[in-house]
């Protein structure tokens, strides 16, 4: 076999390989395991990592500190200084899990628990004092006005009777009690109004109080949920019959909707549980998950490609919306005519307090909230919500989970607490949870695109290799064919001067070159042979 047959066929094989295999079948095979490996089974390794995550995640907690409450009382705007971050590892874990075979759902409650990590809070300790609004006043005096403004009267008497004649509504507190361990409230009291008072508390308050005796309670930010099982259990898809609808939320508390907004649109579950997305997913696909605590599902969209350790990925941003705007969020409002503007959004009717969420510094919040409190600098960099997200795996390398609790005060003419109170927006705090892909998850993680790498150089090398060799055959197939046709010209050249010469000297010395043979093919005899005479 010549060499550039032997070239083309190497050429060819290399290039079908390439096209074939690399190009058509590996990628169908390849998105056909990743889909298998993300889907839940019972006692897959997947299944173990998302129901027991075996690293903590990042949790900071900033606390704004009241610098003037005294003016506060006197009318003058909120000033308010942060303080933190106060870093805990937060641990998660699924819980009570049951699969459910019929619809490919499984079932489970989820567990939190805090853990302060002192090298990472700067120095902080939570045993610093801050000046900082008693919730507890404040949320019913807020919410009496809300939900049941003529009886602010008797609000006043049962805070006058469980909180013990308070000064004002500004409390000197330890960070420490104000997250976890818990401010006093006494319901050992028997007259009308704090017995009525402490009844509503204890009926709607129960998982928010920390018990501490028959009659006696602790309330905090965190303390009542630390370790302990959310009530309510969330339902998903596992993926086994189709993957891309793998940890997308089907039921909440045993509905299959909520039924506390206004409309269908924010009553429905949709997106994921946060914890797991489907493989494969790309950047027209919006982020989206659904937040128990937020009783809403929220979506992000993907703004650019970034790179994390050097890895592909695409980074996600977004918000709380704007209710007064946007009319698929209008539900979302108690009324068409009171709904909050852009970055503000209404949490009283899931918490059951009137807290009012937002960023963090009130970023990307309409700046009619922003004037009427200073102390706060809102900023891209260190206030956004955002997630670098792989596509291919399906998997949130780097984040931040960014929220900020606020509250509406005003002056309440029957209230002596805040009779002379602006009307402002008061920043209590905001909270972050991040996630960093790091140490041995991160090597595993980088091991995988090492291999896609090395794959991708193989493909390519098979392609233009092939490419090349077939170029290679084809050339020296065309230059032997080029000399085999000189050679063959050559030898015709030199045959027809012989003859030529013999003929010329047959016509004699300078006579005519005669263009003929010198034997008559059809007699056999010379062509200057004489004629015949006859005898």
């Amino acid at each position: 076999m010549q060499l550039p047959m032997k070239l083309g066929i190497a050429g060819g094989v290399m290039f079908s390989l390439s096209v074939f295999f690399f190009m058509i079948a590996f990628p169908k095979i390849l998105k056909s395991v990743i889909h298998k490996k993300s889907a839940l089974y019972p006692g897959s390794e997947i299944r173990e990592l998302w129901s027991d995550l075996p690293i903590p995640i990042d949790f900071k907690i900033y606390i704004f500190n009241i610098t003037n409450a005294e003016e506060i009382e006197k009318g003058a705007y909120p000033n308010v200084k942060e303080v933190g971050p106060f870093f805990y590892d937060e641990w998660k874990k699924k819980v009570n899990l049951i699969d459910h075979e019929e619809d490919d759902t499984v079932e489970y409650n989820m567990k939190n628990w805090f853990v302060f990590n002192p090298s990472k809070s700067n120095g902080l300790t939570g045993e610093e004092e801050v000046v900082f609004p008693h919730l507890l006043i404040l949320g019913m005096v807020m919410g009496t006005l809300r939900e049941k403004p003529n009886a602010i009267g008797l609000v006043g008497k049962a805070i006058n009777s469980i909180f013990h004649n308070p000064k004002s509504v500004f409390v000197k507190v330890k960070v420490k009690d104000l997250l976890f361990t818990g401010l006093p409230i006494d319901c050992t009291v028997t007259d009308f109004a704090g017995a009525a008072v402490c009844g509503i508390l204890k009926e709607q308050g129960e998982d928010d109080l920390i018990k501490e005796g028959e009659g006696r309670y602790r309330f905090s930010f965190f303390g009542a949920k630390n370790y302990s099982t959310y009530k309510d259990s969330l339902r998903v898809y596992r993926g086994i019959k189709d993957p891309d609808t793998v940890g997308v939320v089907t039921h909440y508390g045993g509905k299959p909707a909520m039924d506390i907004w206004r409309g269908p649109e924010c009553n429905k579950y949709e997106g994921t549980d946060s914890t797991i997305f489907h493989s494969y997913f790309y950047a027209d696909e919006d982020l989206v998950s659904f937040a128990p605590d937020l009783c809403r599902s929220l979506g992000i969209k993907s703004v650019a490609k970034t790179k994390y350790e050097g890895i592909k990925t695409n980074r996600y941003v977004g918000g709380l919306g704007d209710t007064s705007s946007d009319p698929k969020l209008k539900c979302f409002c108690e009324t068409d005519d009171t709904c909050l503007k852009q970055g503000l959004y209404d949490l009283t009717r899931c918490v059951g307090a009137p807290i009012v969420a937002s960023l963090p510094h009130l970023y990307d919040t309409h700046e009619m909230y922003l004037k009427n409190v200073t102390g706060i600098t809102p900023n891209k960099n260190e206030h956004e919500l955002f997630v670098d997200f792989e596509p291919i795996t399906g998997t949130p390398v780097s984040g931040r989970k960014r929220l900020q609790f606020n509250m509406f005060i005003q002056p309440v003419e029957k209230l002596k607490l805040m009779k002379n109170f602006p009307y402002s927006l008061l920043p209590l705090m905001w909270v972050e949870e991040g996630l960093s892909l790091e140490g041995d998850f991160l090597k595993q993680f980088k091991a995988v695109f090492r291999v896609f790498k090395i794959i991708a150089a193989i493909k390519w090398i098979l392609f233009f290799g092939g490419l090349g060799l077939g170029g290679t055959a084809g050339y020296l197939q065309y230059k032997q064919r080029k000399a085999n046709s000189m050679d063959v010209t050559k030898v015709t050249k030199s045959a027809g001067s012989k003859g030529s010469t013999t003929v010329s000297a047959m016509g004699g010395e300078g006579g005519e070159e005669k263009k003929q043979w010198p034997l008559n093919v059809q007699t056999l005899q010379s062509v200057n042979s004489p004629p015949n005479v006859e005898r």
